[in-house]
């Protein structure tokens, strides 16, 4: 498993502060990671029947981490 850098997080999540960056790449996560907490965060509730297991406490933490990036860009 290859952790994340500052390139990898915004070819994957998008554009983002440097701030959110790091804060993504200090949890450890994976790319896979990554992918399934923007898939949790954007997708219905289907997707925990399509997983069939419930997000990972590092994947709620990204998801939450990217929530707020998503917020922000909502406010502005």
């Amino acid at each position: 498993m290859t952790q994340l850098t500052a390139e990898t997080v915004r070819r994957i999540a998008g554009s983002m502060d440097g701030g959110r960056v790091l804060e993504i790449i200090k949890t450890g996560a994976t790319e896979a990671e990554l992918v399934e907490a923007l898939e949790w965060l954007h997708a219905d509730d289907a997707i925990g029947k399509q997983v069939k297991h419930p997000p990972s406490a590092r994947v709620s933490e990204l998801r939450d981490i990217l929530g707020r990036h998503d917020i922000a860009l909502d406010e502005d």
